[in-house]
């Protein structure tokens, strides 16, 4: 029994982290989209610097009922409010508090509806197998958060390269969190601080050092109260190469928060591609 209780658990872990992992990945796709579209959008308008996009709170009543105009409901929609409060198929709309259909349109009587408050209570009176019954129900009203996108449209490269030959190190393109892969940024170049919103650095072939921050995303991580640092990862930068960095999330060292091994600096990723320095 308790080997039983044991294998459960574990298939349930198993299914949060499943579940937890889709929905980063989610996520993450929308903030690709989002980012694709203001990027196309500023450049629609011919816009070279920053460019921001926005759109305040909003909310709207979900009714959840297909009523037809003489007052006939034909559908009802699982989980709604017209299906919390007992609305069936079949039943006749009579009244919505005070507006009656034989006095107002059906859609003036929606349009009642939708401007209810969040939390407000109304009455509708149906004719049901010829007896009329009152429900009662609450208007729950579907948030949608407001939002704001700034994209830097400007040059996404810093050229720290000496010379004509050069390659990139990168962190741009979003790594596969499927392999325990996850973004990062650069903290340091050979030393020196790297600007923000550089996530693609052109260098002079040969050696360089590259500190980074991790960007992990996982429900598993503990990270130390003072802090996470930078990490260092060595890499020979060849011609004309893209060298592309993310975070190595180590499953089996998640609880080493202090000695940070839980993750490491890793290119997941080598592309030939040209590269003009200076």
């Amino acid at each position: 029994m308790m080997k039983l209780s044991h294998f459960a658990i574990i298939i349930g872990s198993l299914a949060l982290t499943s579940l937890s992992s889709m929905a980063l990945g989610q996520e993450q796709e929308a903030r690709e989209h989002a980012r694709a579209a203001a990027v196309a959008a500023a450049k629609a308008k011919g816009r070279t610097d920053t460019f921001v996009m926005e759109e305040p709170a909003r909310s709207y009543f979900n009714w959840g009922a297909v009523v037809h105009p003489s007052g006939e409901v034909m559908a009802i929609s699982k989980g709604t409010i017209a299906d919390a409060m007992g609305l069936a198929v079949g039943d006749q709309l009579i009244q919505v508090d005070d507006l009656a259909l034989a006095q107002h349109s059906l859609k003036k009587i929606v349009s009642y509806l939708e401007a209810l408050e969040h939390g407000s209570t109304f009455e509708i009176e149906v004719q049901r197998e010829g007896q009329l019954v009152t429900l009662t129900g609450e208007a729950l009203a579907t948030v949608i958060p407001g939002w704001r996108l700034e994209v830097d449209t400007s040059s996404e490269q810093l050229n720290k390269a000496a010379a004509d030959q050069c390659g990139k190190v990168s962190v741009f393109i979003t790594p596969p969190q499927t392999r325990d892969l996850y973004p990062a940024y650069f903290a340091r170049i050979d030393g020196d601080n790297a600007p923000p919103r550089k996530p693609i650095i052109k260098l002079s072939p040969g050696e360089h050092e590259i500190e980074v921050y991790e960007l992990i995303d996982d429900p598993w991580v503990r990270r130390p109260r003072s802090g996470v640092s930078a990490k260092a990862l060595s890499i020979t930068v060849e011609p004309n190469t893209t060298y592309y960095i993310a975070a190595k999330f180590n499953r089996t060292k998640r609880l080493s928060s202090v000695s940070q091994d839980y993750w490491e600096p890793v290119v997941w990723k080598e592309v030939e591609q040209t590269c003009k320095g200076n």
